[in-house]
């Protein structure tokens, strides 16, 4: 483990309170103190310095770049940050935790876990992490490679770390941000994918002592608690607890000090198939895609609601939950809204978990409604593609994802970075074993194919791929107003009383709507993907504005049409901005690459090429793009020499493991290694014919 102290910041550091400040009379908070900036996680601000009638005055402050970097691959910055007493508290890739000046970005000091590289294999996307939880003078982070570890937010030095994983053979990973939850400090992981049951789990916050953990899903063993035997007869009877069965909770959680209530998104099911998972047969599946209520205290449940009984679309519960005090049905309820994956649009009853409304925010096909008496979906069976290919809406990224939605009490409306583009799924016949190590999904999806796929385009809504900002009226249950479209994959949003909204996206543009209208006020360019949301706070007298910068994550895999990273070299950045501030400087555009000359004496044997493209994709798709693509790895089709000479070494022996890529070799061999290289550079001959051939 390693912390860093800026020795300049010392006496700073040393005199920084814990109590949390009271704004003067009449003034609002200042300050951004949890993941969702107060306990009704809205992202909504009170302050009004910067607002709709100066906006367009912001300009950059400031940039933190000084991010620890691993080999030449950058990654993607997803963090929320959170700010007290004129201190910035913020994550970057691979967990490591940055404390700086929140007037002016100078650091006063890091902690960096020592994450072991190799871990990044075990996680679905990317070595990224979601930010910090702070709470009486400690912060918390959790590790990629499953450690929850509490530090002295003075100092950053190490005051304990405890393993969160049931299972090191497992690919358990945690991303998200870890929660409060009164005196307990609360996280899940992920790795639904990749063959591992779900849990979420409480520690006591100024030990570290387990406190209690709730499983998600049952498994193959003993029931745990009574809400697991309760789940277990929603699943098959020969149901494959052997590939772990998901439900992780590697996102968000929720908590109503009020109620002593802890809201728990869990995620989807592994494999993804709904009867694959139940041994042929089809069942709810008890917890996955669902919110949990939990006791905080005890971690007994309250109630649940299922948004996707049966998943079968990789339809997480995992976004962020909002909490409000909404006029519904002739009075005031207090109500839980979250928006997942699945497309629809969820008001509950905080305190019952009652469904109060669930109306479609973007184009679904894979239900007709939600009814509004028992709650559960119209599946249409045009969605199950047990038997043949479906095209569904939305895809498995969802109609939301991870970058959080937010919610404005002054216009009462939520504001949704919202996807749109559909996915053929597909299946295949036959056993579906355990593979350790790689995506257990049991499912194929990709982009439809016109040429093929014709029928499947006709009966379906019009082909889009494109992000758009919506924002939609809860009590309503419709849109007001949404943005133009944006490429694929927008950023988290912040909502203020100066009536702003404020998002980025991967383009690398932030741009600041009139929260009533959706009318543009400000448009500032970055030259870098903006997947994390903004936050605000003021501090002497000065409003700012930060966020993260940086692609990574599932996008990292291959950049899309309009993505900043195809014009700038991607790099981890925060900007702060604030009224009269500088414009940005860019970063430096993309410089072609070399073309390195193809290895000679491969074999060139059908059998060899084919057994080299079915290992390169199931275990090296996962992260390197497909022929021809650009992403934010390594291309594989257009390896130096050198590279090429240290194959063996780099995939077999883990000569870059600390940079991010792990050794294969409990899968693969020399021969395995020798029909991928092959493959590759057979791949790439082709493609540079096909290239060099005029048009016709």
């Amino acid at each position: 483990m390693m912390y860093i102290l800026r020795p300049c910041a010392i006496a700073l550091c040393l005199s920084i309170s814990f109590t949390t400040p009271s704004a003067a009379a009449g003034e609002p908070a200042p300050e951004w103190l949890l993941h969702g900036r107060d306990a009704t996680e809205q992202r909504y601000s009170p302050l009004t310095r910067i607002n709709r009638s100066n906006v367009a005055r912001l300009g950059l402050a400031w940039t933190f770049d000084d991010f620890v970097v691993r080999g030449r691959t950058h990654r993607g910055v997803e963090a929320t940050p959170l700010m007290h007493d004129g201190v910035l508290y913020f994550t970057g890739p691979w967990s490591v935790v940055y404390a700086i000046d929140a007037r002016s970005g100078a650091q006063r000091w890091f902690y960096d876990p020592e994450v072991d590289g190799a871990w990044a294999r075990r996680a679905c996307c990317d070595a990224v992490n979601r930010g910090v939880a702070l709470h009486k003078g400690t912060l918390y982070v959790g590790t990629l490679d499953g450690w929850l570890v509490a530090l002295d937010a003075h100092s950053g030095k190490l005051k304990w770390r405890v393993d969160t994983l049931i299972d090191r053979s497992r690919d358990y990973t945690i991303t998200g941000a870890p929660r409060i939850a009164g005196d307990h400090i609360v996280i899940g992981n992920g790795g639904a994918e990749l063959g591992v049951r779900g849990y979420v789990s409480a520690y006591d916050a100024g030990t570290g002592r387990l406190s209690w953990r709730f499983f998600t899903i049952p498994g193959p063993g003993p029931d745990e608690h009574p809400e697991v035997a309760l789940a277990r007869g929603t699943w098959g009877k020969d149901a494959r607890w052997d590939i772990g069965g998901g439900g992780t909770v590697w996102d968000s959680m929720t908590y109503d000090p009020d109620l002593g209530l802890l809201y728990v998104g869990v995620g989807n099911g592994g494999p993804w198939p709904a009867w694959v998972r139940n041994g042929g047969e089809r069942h709810d599946n008890l917890f996955l895609s669902s919110i949990v209520a939990l006791d905080a205290t005890t971690g007994r449940m309250a109630w649940y609601y299922q948004t996707t009984p049966g998943d079968s679309w990789d339809y997480t519960a995992t976004q962020n939950m909002i909490l409000a005090d909404l006029p519904i049905g002739g009075r005031t309820r207090k109500v839980l809204m979250q928006a997942p994956k699945n497309g629809f649009f969820y008001v509950l009853d905080r305190e019952s978990g009652e469904l109060l409304s669930a109306k479609p925010y973007t184009t679904v096909t894979w239900a007709s409604h939600v009814d509004p008496a028992s709650g559960k979906p119209a599946i249409s069976p045009g969605a199950l593609y047990a038997g043949s290919p479906k095209l569904v809406w939305p895809s498995p990224a969802g109609g939301h994802n991870w970058p959080p939605m937010a919610f404005s009490p002054q216009s009462s409306l939520a504001y949704i970075p919202v996807l749109e583009m559909p996915l053929r799924f597909s299946t295949d016949a036959g056993p579906t074993p355990y593979i350790p190590g790689d995506y257990n999904t049991a499912a194929t999806v990709s982009p439809p194919d016109p040429r093929t796929d014709a029928a499947l385009l006709g009966a379906s809504p019009p082909f889009a791929m494109q992000s758009v900002l919506k924002a939609w009226d809860p009590a309503a249950g419709r849109v007001s107003w949404q943005s133009a479209p944006m490429p694929y994959w927008g950023g988290g949003v912040l909502a203020t009383a100066g009536g702003l909204v404020v998002q980025g996206s991967a383009d690398g543009v932030l741009v600041a709507y009139d929260a009533s209208t959706g009318h543009v006020l400000k448009r500032i360019e970055t030259g870098l993907a903006i997947m994390a949301p903004p936050i605000t706070y003021a501090i002497g007298g000065e409003q700012y504005i930060v966020v993260p910068a940086g692609m990574g994550g599932a996008m990292k895999v291959g950049y899309f049409p309009g993505y900043a990273a195809l014009e700038y070299a991607n790099r981890e950045r925060l900007f702060a901005f604030r009224l009269d501030g500088k414009p940005v400087p860019l970063p430096d555009r993309v410089a072609p690459a070399p073309v390195y000359p193809l290895p000679d004496g491969l074999p060139t044997d059908p059998d060899t090429l084919a057994a080299g493209e079915k290992l390169y994709t199931r275990h090296c798709a996962r992260c390197h793009a497909a022929r021809g693509a650009k992403s934010g790895y390594p291309d594989l089709w257009n390896l130096s020499p050198a590279v090429d000479d240290a194959f063996d070494a780099i995939v077999l022996e883990g000569a870059l493991g600390q940079a991010g890529m792990a050794r294969f070799a409990d899968v693969l061999d020399a021969r395995d290694t020798l029909a991928i290289r092959a493959w590759l550079a057979a791949d790439a001959r082709a493609l540079r014919a096909h290239l060099s051939t005029p048009a016709r």
